[in-house]
C-alpha cells in the first residue's frame, strides 16, 4: 500500500461521519483544526469510507478554493463539471481529468438501476441567465431525486488558504435548503470564516467533527502508522519510536519525519520538536538537493498557489517535458505533491509557504512573469483557434499579473483581457470580482477607471441587470467627459445606446449612437462609424423605417470591406438580411445569411455562426420548411448555449416555440417560449417580452 492511501486513528471522527451519511437529510460538516493537523488527511478518508460504504451506495467529489473564489463561482464551476461528466463518452473514463472521473463515479450513483447518464446531460446543463445559488440548490435536488434511498453525495469544500470575507452568509442560504442525501464538507481552520459564523451557527443540520477542534493522534495511531511504513524503512523501528516520541502525535511533524527517514534522512538529523516549520525546512533542504530542475519545479507550483496541469508548471519552471516526467517519477518528490482538480500541487501549504520564504522578491517576480506568459500564451491560442478559453488562465492571469507588474496593470488586465474569456466561460462572478478589486485600486477619474467601469457595465449588461449596467456606464462617461476624452466618450455613448435599444428606448439609443457618431467622424474613426451606422440600422429597422436601416448598414458594410474586418462584415451581411427578411425577399435574405455565415465559419466566430444559423431557420420557417428550419435554430441553440450568448439562447428557444406551435404542438411550444420569456426578462429586453407573453396568451 503507497504511502498516501494509509491512515491511522481517527476512529471517533470516522464514526460520526458514518453516522450523519447514515441519516438521509442533508448536511454540512465542518471539519476544524490548526493547519498540519490532517484535515485533508481525514477528509480523504471521509471520502473513502463514503466510498467503501457496505450499505450506502455514496459519490463524492472534492474541490479546492482559493480566495479569489466566490461562492456563486465555485458553484458555477461545480455545475459545469457535472455536466462535462455526463457528456463524457463511454470507454474514454481513463483519459479525463481526476476531477470529472469523481463526477463520472457519482454520477453512476444517481443513475437508477439500467438508466444511462445520457438521460441527465440536458438537465445538468447550467442557464448562465439563472441565479448559480438558485440553480445550483435544482441540481442538488435533481441528484438527490435520481438518487436510491440509500444514495449519498458527498462534496468536499476545502480552501486553499481562506475564503472570502462573509462567504458564511451565503454558503449558509445553501446549507439550509440541501436537498436530502447531499452532503457538504468543509475542512476549516480555527481562524476560518465559517468557524464560529453566527449565520451557521444558528442552523440546526450543521455538523462539527470532532465537536472540538481536531487534535494530534493518540500513541496507538501512531504505533499503527510506524508498523505499517516500517518495511520501507532501513533504521531500528525502537530507535524511531523513540525519536517519534518527540513529536507528540502531531500529523504534518510524524508524516514528514517517516517520509525524510525513508529518504535517506538520518534519524539524528530530524528535528528535536514539533515545530511544522522545522519540517518544512527540512523537506526543502532534501528535495533541494534533488538538483536545480527539483528546486524550480516547487518553487513554480510554489509561485502558482493552485493545482496545475504538468504543461503549466513546466512553462513556469523551464523544466522540460522529459526532465520534468523523471522528477514526478521520484518516489520522494511525488510524496510531496498531490493531484487536485485537474493537475497536482504541494501536498501542504506548510511546505508552500515555506518554499516562498526561500524564493528572493526579484526571483518571486521572474516566476510571476513567466506565469503571466503561460496563461497569456493559453488564451491566445483559444482565441485564435477559437476554441473555448483555458479555465485556469482566465481566471489565475489577473493575479500574476498584479505580483509581476504592479497594480496599474492589474487594473488593465481586468479592464482589457480577462473579461472576455470569463465571458465565453459564463463565469461572469469571476469578472465582476476581478473587475472591482481593479476599481479599488484604479487612480481616480482616470481613462483605466472608466475602462473598468465600461467592463463592469458590460458584466452586468449580460447578466439582464440594465440598471446597474447604466449606471457603470453613465459613471464611465462622466470621467471621459471630465478628462474631455472624446474618444472614450464615443465608446460609452455606443454602450449606452446598445442598453437603451435592448429596452426598447429607441429614441434614447438613436440620440446616444448619433453623438458616438459625430465624435467617431470628427476623428476619422472608421471602425467606430462603421460600427454606430451599423447600430443605428438595427434602430431604423425595429421602427420599420427599413429604406433608412439598408442605407445605415450598407455604409457600415462599405467601411469594414474597406478595413478588411471580416467579422465586421459578417455582421453587415447578417443586418441587411434582415432588411430583406422583412421585406419578404427570402431569396435575397438566404444569400446575405449564406454570406455571413461563409465568412463566420472561416474564422470559427460561434456566437456569429449561432446568429446566423438562427437566421436561416427564419428562411425556412417562412417558407414553410419547418424540419430545415428545426435543424438550424438547433445548432444556433447548441452554440450559444455553448458560450452562454443569453440573448441568442432566447431568441432560438423563442423560434422553436413558434415552430412547435406551427405543427401544432401546443405544450412543447409553451415549454420554449417559457424558457425564452424567462431569459428575455432576465435581459431587460422589453419588446421581445411582450411578444413572447403575447404568443403564450393565444395559446392559452
Amino acid at each position: 500500500m503507497a504511502k498516501g492511501e494509509i491512515f491511522v486513528g481517527r476512529k471517533e471522527e470516522l464514526e460520526a461521519f458514518a453516522k450523519v451519511l447514515e441519516r438521509p437529510e442533508g448536511e454540512a460538516v465542518l471539519v476544524v483544526g490548526q493547519a498540519g493537523m490532517g484535515k485533508t488527511w481525514l477528509v480523504n478518508r471521509m471520502a473513502r469510507l463514503a466510498e467503501e460504504h457496505p450499505d450506502l451506495k455514496c459519490g463524492w467529489v472534492r474541490y479546492e478554493v482559493t480566495p479569489t473564489d466566490s461562492v456563486d463561482s465555485t458553484m458555477a464551476i461545480m455545475m459545469d463539471n457535472a455536466f462535462e461528466a455526463a457528456r463524457t463518452e463511454p470507454g474514454s473514463f481513463d483519459n479525463v481529468p481526476q476531477r470529472r472521473k469523481q463526477w463520472i463515479a457519482l454520477l453512476k450513483t444517481v443513475v437508477p438501476k439500467g438508466g444511462e447518464i445520457a438521460e441527465l446531460i440536458e438537465s445538468l446543463r447550467r442557464n448562465p441567465a439563472k441565479n448559480t445559488r438558485e440553480q445550483f440548490l435544482e441540481r442538488l435536488g435533481l441528484i438527490s431525486k435520481r438518487m436510491p434511498e440509500n444514495g449519498r453525495a458527498v462534496f468536499i469544500i476545502d480552501p486553499e488558504k481562506y475564503m472570502q470575507k462573509d462567504s458564511d452568509q451565503s454558503w449558509a442560504i445553501v446549507v439550509k435548503e440541501l436537498p436530502e442525501k447531499v452532503k457538504l464538507v468543509f475542512p476549516q481552520r480555527p481562524e476560518d470564516v465559517l468557524v464560529g459564523s453566527e449565520t451557521l451557527d444558528v442552523l440546526d443540520n450543521v455538523v462539527c467533527i470532532p465537536d472540538k477542534d481536531l487534535d494530534v493522534l493518540d500513541e496507538k495511531a501512531v504505533d499503527e502508522l510506524l508498523d505499517r511504513r516500517s518495511g520501507d524503512l532501513e533504521c531500528s523501528v525502537t530507535d524511531l519510536r523513540k525519536v517519534l516520541s518527540r513529536y507528540k502525535g502531531h500529523p504534518y511533524a510524524i508524516g514528514a519525519a517517516l517520509d525524510l527517514v525513508e529518504a535517506g534522512t538520518e534519524l539524528k538529523e530530524l528535528p528535536k520538536k514539533p515545530e511544522p516549520i522545522k519540517f518544512a525546512e527540512k523537506q526543502w533542504e532534501k528535495l533541494s538537493k534533488r538538483g536545480k530542475d527539483a528546486i524550480r519545479l516547487f518553487k513554480a507550483y510554489a509561485i502558482l498557489e493552485v493545482a496545475v496541469p504538468d504543461e503549466v508548471v513546466g512553462g513556469v519552471s523551464e523544466v522540460d517535458s522529459d526532465g520534468l516526467q523523471s522528477l514526478l517519477a521520484d518516489k520522494y518528490l511525488g510524496g510531496l505533491l498531490r493531484e487536485e482538480g485537474e493537475g497536482k500541487r504541494i501536498y501542504h501549504a506548510i511546505l508552500a509557504d515555506c518554499i516562498l520564504g526561500q524564493i528572493g522578491e526579484k526571483e518571486k517576480q521572474e516566476y510571476h512573469e513567466r506565469a503571466v506568459e503561460v496563461y497569456r500564451a493559453k488564451l491566445a491560442k483559444a482565441e485564435k483557434e477559437h476554441v473555448k478559453p483555458d479555465e485556469l488562465a482566465a481566471t489565475r492571469l489577473a493575479e500574476h499579473v498584479l505580483a509581476a507588474e504592479g497594480k496599474e496593470a492589474f487594473v488593465n488586465v481586468c479592464a482589457y483581457e480577462t473579461f472576455k474569456p470569463l465571458k465565453t466561460l459564463g463565469l461572469l462572478d469571476s469578472a465582476i470580482n476581478l473587475a472591482q478589486r481593479a476599481l479599488e485600486v484604479a487612480k481616480r477619474s482616470s481613462p483605466d477607471e472608466a475602462a473598468v467601469r465600461c467592463t463592469l457595465g458590460l458584466a452586468h449588461g449580460i447578466r439582464g441587470d440594465l440598471k446597474e449596467a447604466e449606471n457603470m456606464h453613465l459613471e464611465a462617461l462622466k470621467i471621459e467627459k471630465r478628462g474631455r476624452r472624446e474618444r472614450g466618450m464615443a465608446r460609452e455613448y455606443g454602450n449606452l445606446g446598445l442598453i437603451y435599444r435592448t429596452r426598447g428606448e429607441l429614441d434614447k439609443a438613436e440620440e446616444m449612437h448619433k453623438k458616438a457618431l459625430e465624435i467617431d467622424e470628427k476623428f476619422g474613426n472608421q471602425e467606430g462609424m462603421a460600427g454606430q451606422y451599423g447600430n443605428l440600422g438595427l434602430i431604423y429597422e425595429t421602427r420599420g423605417e427599413l429604406d433608412k436601416a439598408e442605407e445605415m448598414h450598407k455604409k457600415s458594410l462599405e467601411i469594414k470591406e474597406k478595413l478588411g474586418l471580416h467579422e465586421g462584415m459578417a455582421n453587415s451581411y447578417g443586418n441587411l438580411g434582415n432588411v430583406y427578411l422583412i421585406r419578404g425577399k427570402l431569396d435575397k435574405a438566404e444569400e446575405m445569411y449564406q454570406k455571413a455565415l461563409g465568412i463566420n465559419e472561416k474564422l470559427g466566430n460561434q456566437e456569429g455562426m449561432a446568429t446566423d444559423y438562427g437566421n436561416l431557420g427564419l428562411i425556412y420557417m417562412n417558407r414553410g420548411e419547418l424540419e430545415r428550419a428545426e435543424e438550424m435554430h438547433r445548432k444556433a441553440l447548441e452554440i450559444d448555449e455553448k458560450i452562454n450568448h443569453l440573448e441568442g439562447v432566447a431568441r432560438h428557444s423563442a423560434n422553436l416555440g413558434l415552430i412547435y406551435e406551427k405543427r401544432g404542438d401546443v405544450r412543447k411550444a409553451r415549454e420554449y417560449w417559457e424558457r425564452a420569456l424567462e431569459l428575455f426578462k432576465r435581459i431587460g429586453m422589453q419588446p421581445e417580452i411582450k411578444q413572447v407573453e403575447g404568443w403564450i396568451e393565444e395559446i392559452k
